[in-house]
């Protein structure tokens, strides 16, 4: 049986029958804590449990006592159950906050977030939840994510509390007709390099992958051995590398950078002609009569704000940003795999450094097949 402890209030008006009443209480074993002595009052408190004798033992003085129960103002009670549901209130939390407990995908395409979860349930073991120790860099899972999917140029990874969003950015389409060679051609290097995969259409390998080539080497031939003959076909196709890039870069120390919100449903009363800061993306159709004074979009805002950089800034906030601009000056299809800081200065109002990227990328170039071979 559950014994009630709950806190209770005693009120009792002063008289000379107020002490032998409290001695009563006593001898029947009611604890009593907490008794103050006013001008015309005298209060104290005991457990709920004892109100029932509180009642009994005061018709027997002929004393008038008000009652109030405290259980309000005590939200925690001082049970073993009531320590135990504070222990997990508290811990529980703490536990739930070291998982990944959600991984969405937000692509321009349903095509492309398909390929992206597919790369990180294959590669990347990223299904939640995840034991956030147990989570990849953001480095490496979007280097991880660049080299199964060439034609992404960056991708975005945005952590918020227990929750990872990843956005792929694809790279700029080039409008750049095939055109067929007008000579055959081998294929040589036009950088040093090594060699990692081939992405051939015809010719014959003079290299093997993992092996160090040097500018102006062969690295596909156009000529291929059919029993004791050589036949010309031309070499076509791509032959990637990895090599170190040394760059420089100067930026200033306080930067404006334009950050996107999340989308959502917007109701707007067309009330004036005011110009709408944020970009919508699907409308709902209304009736004509309808639309003439109300609009239902699904909406993002763009925000501007200035940044100062600091030296915790350099991983998160430089080195992406040299990432993408790198990127952009570079063929499609290239990767950057990894990077090293040689060095940053903070000087003034500027930001200084030079950082050493490892970059994999199609080294092939056409070179024309002579006429004696």
């Amino acid at each position: 049986m559950r014994v009630d402890n709950r806190p209770v209030e005693i009120k009792i008006t002063k008289s000379d029958k107020v002490h032998p009443f409290i001695q009563a209480l006593h001898s029947k074993k009611v604890k009593i804590k907490n008794i103050a002595y006013a001008d015309q009052y005298v209060t104290f408190e005991l457990a709920r449990k004892d109100v029932k004798i509180v009642r009994e033992t005061r018709k027997k003085y002929n004393l008038k006592v008000k009652i109030r129960y405290l259980q309000s103002t005590m939200i925690f009670q001082r049970e073993l159950k009531t320590y135990i549901g504070l222990l997990f209130l508290i811990i529980i939390p703490i536990v739930f906050s070291q998982f990944i407990w959600k991984v969405e995908v937000e692509a321009e395409t349903p095509e492309i977030r398909a390929a992206v979860e597919k790369v990180m349930t294959e590669k990347l073991n990223l299904n939640s939840p995840v034991f956030k120790k147990n989570l990849e860099s953001d480095f490496e899972i979007r280097q991880t994510i660049m080299e199964e999917m060439r034609e992404l140029s960056w991708v975005h990874i945005f952590k918020k509390g227990s929750k990872i969003t990843i956005v792929p950015q694809l790279a700029p389409i080039t409008d750049v007709k095939e055109q067929k060679p007008e000579q055959l051609n081998h294929l040589v290097a036009a950088k040093s390099g090594v060699v990692t995969h081939f992405v051939l259409t015809s010719g014959e390998r003079r290299v093997s992958p993992n092996t160090t080539v040097y500018q102006g080497d062969t690295l596909v031939s156009g000529v291929i051995t059919v029993g004791d003959k050589s036949v010309t076909i031309g070499a076509v196709g791509e032959v990637y590398a990895d090599y170190w890039l040394e760059t420089e870069f100067t930026i200033p120390k306080k930067v404006q950078y334009i950050s996107s919100t999340e989308r959502k449903w917007t109701i707007n009363f067309k009330i004036n002609d005011e110009k709408e800061s944020e970009q919508s993306f699907r409308e709902v159709n209304l009736p004509e009569w309808l639309s003439r004074f109300v609009e239902i979009k699904e909406t993002q805002e763009y925000i501007t704000s200035t940044q100062e950089i600091t030296e915790d800034q350099i991983e998160s906030f430089i080195l992406p940003l040299l990432h993408e601009k790198l990127l952009k000056s570079l063929p499609p299809k290239t990767v950057i795999k990894k990077e090293n800081i040689l060095h940053v200065t903070f000087d003034g109002d500027k930001v200084k450094g030079k950082v050493l990227f490892l970059v994999n990328e199609n080294i092939a170039k056409p070179y024309p097949i002579s006429q004696g071979e």
